[in-house]
């Protein structure tokens, strides 16, 4: 296996200051990479050349010539056996959206960060690649300039962020069902994250939509082809993998944090979603 017995995930504090950063690839080098980590920011890694495996929630994907992986805050990722080059670019939300105009008049860019539909790398195409190259340039003469504008970085950083949108709707025309976005779904996304390990009653989320759970879960069923508890579900079934494979945490632990209060139930619970118990997939993992 591609992991590590006994560690905790760790955060990785890259040598950055502020909320914004982009940087060359092969500039970076860190022992942390190649062990299972996470982030506090949102991440885009794009893979200009690159050969080696990139290891994001446990799918290993042979890494190939100009494609972007987007890692939202904690997702657990690694790079094994890497050359690239590339750039990445390392942002927080409270950058992007530092004000109410902002959410009015800017790209809504957490829903490209989505992976309701399933997760994979975007494949950038080859006329694209020269818009993502110009974008990246401005971004990074802006950041060296002695007269720096926040707003400046943040409407090329949207510019870079639409056009990868596009790009990705074209990668979904050809391996996947066409992306569909609705205002709704993008706020939902935003409070399974924040209540995943506390709220697990439909009722909970369709309330703050004022809908009834059966309105709440057809149009999420519409619009990712899953419903609230599925993707209530999923979440919590990727949070427990996370902690079973990288954490010290005893299996009792991880399910009062993840907000269930009967560690037998929250095993059955474990087993009926992927199949083996927390303590088998735990040892499965260490093998």
């Amino acid at each position: 296996m591609f992991y590590n017995k006994g560690i905790d995930i760790p955060y990785q504090e890259l040598p950055l200051t502020g909320q914004f950063n982009v940087l060359p690839l092969d500039g970076f080098q860190s022992e942390l990479a190649r062990l299972p980590h996470r982030h506090n920011h949102y991440q885009i890694i794009w893979f200009m050349k690159a050969a080696g495996k990139h290891i994001v929630d446990f799918v290993s994907y042979e890494l190939e010539d100009n494609v972007i992986f987007l890692l939202q805050p904690g997702q657990v990722h690694q790079l094994l056996d890497c050359n690239k080059q590339g750039h990445f670019i390392t942002f927080t939300e409270k950058f992007y959206f530092s004000n109410k105009h902002d959410k009015e008049t800017l790209y809504d860019f957490t829903c490209l960060f989505d992976s309701w539909q399933g997760y994979s790398p975007i494949r950038i195409s080859d006329h694209a690649v020269k818009s993502f190259q110009s974008l990246i340039e401005l971004m990074s003469r802006e950041m060296s300039c002695s007269g720096c504008s926040r707003g400046v970085v943040k409407h090329y950083l949207n510019a870079f962020l639409l056009l990868l949108e596009r790009e990705k709707k074209r990668n979904a025309t050809q391996i996947m069902m066409p992306l569909s976005r609705d205002s709704r779904v993008v706020q939902l996304r935003r409070l399974l994250e924040v209540n995943y390990n506390k709220e697990h009653q439909v009722a909970f989320y369709a309330n703050a939509f004022a809908l009834t759970p059966k309105r709440l879960n057809e149009i999420t069923k519409e619009k990712t082809g899953r419903t609230v508890t599925e993707l209530l579900h999923d979440r919590l079934v990727l949070e427990a993998k996370r902690n079973l494979a990288f954490s010290h945490k005893s299996v009792k632990e991880i399910c009062y944090e993840l907000g269930f209060e009967d560690p037998a139930y929250f095993s059955r619970f474990f087993k009926n979603h992927t199949g083996i118990s927390p303590q088998d997939y735990r040892e499965m993992m260490f093998k």
